[in-house]
């Protein structure tokens, strides 16, 4: 393993870009979420096909996991990301001016695809500039830029209308709201040039594979594709709640959209807390111990939604449907993190960005099927049906991690 370059160049620096990627590169997608009802309502589409537009997100990040991950292990950290946010700039213009959803369905392909850069760059930076006792704390801080960028996007989100729908006090159409996030992300490039020349070391390109030979290393191997399927039914859970908590807030409880974009806006801010704490408490109180942490916070998670299909089913308070929504900010949107942890110990060094970018094809296989699933599932049957489909599906993946898949030792340099 190679040394950690905290030493040469410092980590607090790479680190405060690491989160403010994150943050830009969440922006997009976040917001798309948040305006599921008004997207739906400008579409004139039902569900399903609203759905679709997470879902071509998600198979923009499936297709291009494992190119882009093999990408950061041959041009390095900083050229990487730069490259991601060309791609998401491209992507939020575009969906600005979709006049129809097959259009819309081609910015979010490619937003997925300038996302799945992002991760495997701010993952590898963290693996080379923290050691292996810090790395999960590490992970986590980096990660709180996910919900910060949702934060933001439920806080624009909330004030987005349609274009002739009725509006009161101040607002924003919603392809306003993709225009400026567009300016963010045009901003976010030039974070990436603060990294230090270190972190846009190269592998030796005679020593790495090509991106099928390197797939066909990790799919070799059965314990690391259980714990791929794993976390894709995390991620099929992440991302329906996320998809979905503004409609389920505006049409199960009753909400107004203003008032669940502030929801969804807590939400994230409560997933921001949560991601760090959860690798701290890896770090300092389990002693690097990663899997039965996810086990716990996943767990709670399939109780959590199976809380949803009954308030769903039977009614409930609007308190209790709010305080099961910040629990699932607190599990399922924050599990992440311990994740990529696992993963970079998980390989040999040399590989650390194609497996990132294996296990990231697998999450996000998970979210390309979760809202379709989840919208078809409204469509034909109801809010019931779909949360109870989500939970079951989420906790076939915790015993898939619980009883598949072993952590591996950290490797040794």
């Amino acid at each position: 393993m190679r040394k950690a370059d905290a030493s040469q160049t410092g980590w607090r620096l790479p680190l405060a870009v690491f989160v403010l990627a994150h943050f830009v590169g969440t922006v997009h997608s976040t917001a798309v979420t948040v305006m599921v009802p008004i997207i739906k309502t400008y579409y004139q589409a039902p569900y399903t096909a609203v759905a679709a537009l997470i879902t071509w997100y998600s198979i923009g990040q499936a297709i291009s996991s494992v190119p882009n991950g093999n990408m950061i292990d041959r041009i390095g950290v900083r050229n990487g990301l730069l490259v991601g946010f060309a791609i998401l700039f491209s992507a939020a213009v575009l969906l600005s001016f979709a006049e129809n959803i097959l259009m819309a369905y081609i910015a979010l392909l490619m937003m997925g695809w300038g996302y799945s850069a992002i991760n495997p760059a701010t993952s590898k930076g963290v693996f080379l500039c923290f050691p292996a006792h810090r790395r999960a704390t590490a992970m986590g801080i980096k990660q709180t830029g996910v919900p910060l960028g949702g934060v933001v996007a439920g806080l624009l989100g909330g004030l987005a209308v349609s274009h002739g729908g009725e509006a009161s006090g101040w607002n924003l159409h919603w392809q306003t709201v993709m225009l400026i996030i567009s300016t963010v992300t045009f901003f976010g490039v030039g974070l990436c040039f603060l990294l230090p020349p270190s972190l846009n070391k190269t592998e030796d390109t005679k020593e790495k594979q090509s991106v099928f030979r390197e797939l066909k290393v990790l799919a070799s191997d059965r314990q690391f594709n259980r714990y791929v399927l794993s976390t894709m039914a995390f991620n099929f859970g992440q991302y329906n709640f996320f998809t979905f908590l503004t409609a389920f807030l505006t049409k199960v409880l009753s909400f107004g959209q203003e008032t669940a974009g502030v929801i969804y806006s807590v939400v994230q801010a409560v997933s921001a807390f949560a991601r760090p704490f959860w690798g701290f408490a890896s770090d300092f109180f389990l002693h690097s111990r990663k899997k039965a942490l996810c086990l716990v916070i996943c767990s709670l998670a399939v109780v959590c939604f199976s809380a949803c299909s009954l308030i769903s089913y039977a009614g409930a308070p609007a308190w209790f449907g709010i305080g099961i929504s910040v629990i699932l900010g607190a599990t399922i949107a924050s599990f992440p993190p311990l994740i990529q942890a696992m993963t970079v110990e998980a390989v040999e060094p040399k590989r650390i960005g194609s497996a990132l970018g294996y296990t990231h094809m697998g999450m996000h296989t998970g979210a390309c099927l979760g809202p379709l699933a989840m919208g078809a599932a409204l469509d034909i049957f109801n809010y019931s049906v779909g949360y109870g489909l989500t939970a079951m599906v989420v906790l076939t993946g915790v015993l898939m991690l619980g009883f598949g898949f072993r952590e591996r030792p950290v490797y040794q340099k």
